[in-house]
């Protein structure tokens, strides 16, 4: 692959699930010469979706390259998973490439999907075109589409080919971008789209503007030869139609994204930072090699494969790469270009703009920049939106439980939304992502690339007790078994203090009642108590404890008989001290079409949430409030019941409140204390 960075073309193929993206992919591929058949998703075929769990379920969940050498281009393909709960793939391919093809299915239209994946591919700063699939379809009308889809995302956006009919009448796709090759019936429409596209390519330029104006129109191969440029800078955003299940369509796509996409020579430098300053990183071919690592996989049996996008300079095969932050580098096995289920293909050298594929090493993380030098200027890493949706798990087997913590790790470093963690209050191992079907996934990806079976269910809640007042406490411990017995007394007063301010144990004895010696095993005592509270059992926060008398035995008093009275005391003291549990309080941004704003409040309120404001998005209403997390623990599914998968929200920890009664009790009634049975 030694073709220049002007013969680039990378697009990502990104839109609501189920609206052809796969399939647009597949027959892309077989056009372009890669493999040796069409694939299908039905059959089980699809040149990019050939993961277990995607063969299981017809559906992507990663993000799959699809490199093809073609009519002197070199172009890469990533078909991007349409499920929201994956959306960690979209984003890493939008760091990779210059040009996302959002994809809309006409008997759909636009969805909330849709102007969300929209938003991040302007966040990515990447042009756009849009692909209208499904116009075959029942009821449906592109020119009503056109009009939502303009109404939403703007007038840039310019049909550049169109179906010849609606529903059962759509036989072919009329090419607007040469009107006087389209049929007669149809060429006043192609003319119509063509002249619009004139005006906005006039308008992404301003010598363009002046030609323009000066003579009315645009020379056709100046307006061709300009669209790149306007792609690029966001002034344009042609829109295609296809029926990609009847191939439809498909050359006329395949020929605009060999000619009129933009190279990676189109846009600006890419922002990076050294030493604290900011540096630009442009596709040049001198100087050291400069690449950004936009995905990790596990391959059952290749091993790791790291995907990597050339930034700056010439990666040769031979080449030695030093990872972020390392003084020694390590040797690379070769250079791939990745070609979904047709594997790795060996080439001797990317140049800027290529995506690549290098085997066999570990040192390389998501986001990271590395290259052929040193110290070198990192790129900006994507941000990726925190998990929110939690299981608790534990292998079936306690013999699997080293295959569980590696397979899990291997998962982490593939996925950045993905993350496990130990629940220090509730000592669960807790696996996080974006949604209940992404940790499904990741539960079936364990089973087939681990080999371990996992139980999980939802996390405890990590409540946590205190009290509201002040009172007493006192113990008496006795015990006599023949020769040496045990021994302690303990008075003291258990107090609440301000949230946020913790435990504070406070020594008041005088005149000797306890020996100075055991006063530290009364301590001891009571903040063991303070890890397992005597109402659910759960950490105990903000209280002061005052040991103020007591009593000891010369001979049968010792640390564990203090140890023992100081805690049983301070239970005594905090359950009459109008205890109460606290429970763990989440902001929620939940983000819907307006329609549905009236169920999100009212729901909002069944949970027991507060509203803390509201906001518009155009149609998007922008709910903020507050809620118990024992109420929305499941709440990915329950918004995707209420909307039909219309919404999206994000959490963020609040802080604690105290427990309505009816939840403290019943909390408190499905937990027995280990000192009840002693």
């Amino acid at each position: 692959m030694s073709s220049p960075a002007s013969a680039a073309r990378n697009v990502a193929f990104i839109g609501h699930s189920g609206t052809g993206k796969t399939t647009i992919v597949d027959h892309l591929a077989h056009h372009m010469g890669v493999g040796s058949r069409l694939g299908s998703v039905d059959n089980g075929t699809s040149i990019s979706d050939f993961e277990t769990e995607e063969l299981e379920r017809k559906h992507s969940f990663r993000a799959t390259v699809i490199h093809a050498s073609h009519a002197g281009r070199e172009l890469n393909l990533v078909d991007c998973p349409g499920y929201p709960d994956f959306v960690g793939e979209v984003i890493s391919a939008l760091s990779a490439v210059e040009v996302a093809a959002v994809v809309v299915s006409a008997a759909s239209r636009v969805t909330f999907s849709t102007r969300t994946l929209w938003k991040l591919a302007g966040e990515a700063g990447v042009g756009r075109l849009m692909i209208v699939t499904r116009n075959d379809a029942e009821n449906t009308d592109f020119e009503t589409l056109l009009a939502e889809i303009q109404e939403v995302f703007g007038d840039k956006c310019v049909p550049v080919s169109f179906p010849d009919g609606n529903g059962h009448d759509f036989k072919a796709v009329i090419d607007a971008l040469d009107p006087a090759a389209a049929p007669e019936a149809f060429r006043p429409r192609a003319q119509a789209y063509y002249a619009t596209l004139v005006e906005r390519v006039a308008e992404s330029d301003e010598a363009l503007m002046t030609a323009f104006l000066d003579q009315g129109e645009l020379p056709r191969e100046t307006v061709l030869a300009s669209l790149p440029k306007a792609i690029a800078s966001g002034a344009v955003v042609p829109l295609l139609t296809v029926g990609a299940r009847e191939d439809r369509g498909i050359e006329g796509l395949m020929r605009f994204l060999e000619l009129h996409l933009p190279s990676p020579l189109d846009f600006p430098p890419r922002t990076a930072t050294k030493d604290g300053q900011a540096v630009a990183i442009a596709p040049r071919e001198d100087g050291p090699a400069i690449l950004q690592v936009w995905k990790v996989v596990t391959d059952m049996h290749v091993g790791r494969i790291t995907y990597l996008r050339v930034r700056s300079g010439v990666l040769r095969g031979d080449a030695q790469i030093y990872p972020k932050g390392a003084h020694k580098p390590v040797k690379l096995h070769g250079i791939n270009v990745a070609r979904g289920r047709e594997g790795l293909k060996h080439v001797d050298a990317a140049p800027p703009g290529s995506l690549i594929a290098i085997t066999k090493i570990e040192d390389f993380v998501l986001g990271t920049t590395v290259g052929t030098e040193a110290e070198l200027p990192q790129v900006t890493p994507p941000r990726f939106p925190h998990p929110w949706t939690a299981l608790s798990v534990r292998p079936k087997s306690a013999q699997d439980e080293t295959k569980l913590a590696e397979g899990m790790r291997r998962l982490v470093v593939e996925d950045p939304c993905f993350h496990v963690r130990r629940e220090e209050t509730t000592h669960e191992m807790l696996l996080e992502g974006l949604g209940d079907l992404h940790l499904q996934i990741m539960i079936d990806r364990l089973r087939h690339r681990a080999k371990v079976e996992v139980e999980t269910h939802l996390p405890r809640i990590p409540y946590k007790e205190t009290v509201q007042g002040k009172a007493e406490g006192h113990y008496r411990h006795k015990k006599q078994s023949g020769g040496r017995g045990q021994f302690g007394e303990v008075f003291l007063r258990v107090m609440a203090k301000p949230r946020g301010s913790g435990f504070e144990f406070i020594d008041s004895v005088v005149g000797g009642s306890i020996p100075r010696n055991l006063i530290p095993a009364v301590d001891k005592g009571i903040r063991e108590g303070l890890a397992r509270g005597p109402i659910a059992g759960c950490e105990v926060i903000d209280v002061a404890v005052e040991l103020y008398d007591g009593k000891y035995h010369d001979v049968d008093s010792d640390e564990a008989s203090f140890k023992l009275a100081g805690r049983r005391a301070f239970f005594e003291g905090f359950l009459k001290a109008r205890p109460a549990l606290l429970e763990p309080i989440y902001e929620l941004e939940i983000r819907v079409p307006s329609r549905f704003l009236g169920d999100i409040t009212s729901d909002v309120n069944t949970k027991r949430g507060r509203i803390q404001g509201m906001d518009t998005d155009g149609d998007i209403q922008i709910i903020k409030a507050h809620l118990p997390l024992s109420e929305v623990q499941t709440y990915s599914t329950q918004l995707r019941s209420i909307t039909a998968g219309e919404g999206s929200y994000a959490m963020s920890f609040v802080g604690y409140e105290t427990a309505p009664p009816q939840v403290q009790e019943k909390v408190s009634s499905a937990y027995k204390h280990p000192e009840e049975a002693e």
